[in-house]
């Protein structure tokens, strides 16, 4: 079974998943972005990420390969 591995790890991205696409299949500007997983079918190595742009009504997604990834931590607030 196909599974949608980052580059920078062993376990699958799931829904909710913050990423960042690799710096080698970046386009300008894409390092100022927060990224999303929103949709993980089942036996495929694709996602669907959302980019998370303050100024846009609409988010921008996009269909990507897991590889083309990595996976980041969760972030933390501490009170």
């Amino acid at each position: 079974m196909k599974q949608p591995i980052p580059s920078n790890g062993t376990l699958p991205l799931k829904v909710g998943d913050r990423v960042r696409i690799v710096p080698e299949w970046q386009d300008p500007g894409d390092d100022q972005y927060e990224r999303l997983v929103i949709e993980v079918p089942v036996d495929t190595t694709r996602v669907l990420i959302r980019t998370l742009i303050l100024d846009m009504t609409i988010q921008p997604t996009e269909w990507i390969e897991a590889d083309k990834l990595v996976h980041l931590p969760p972030i933390t607030h501490n009170l």
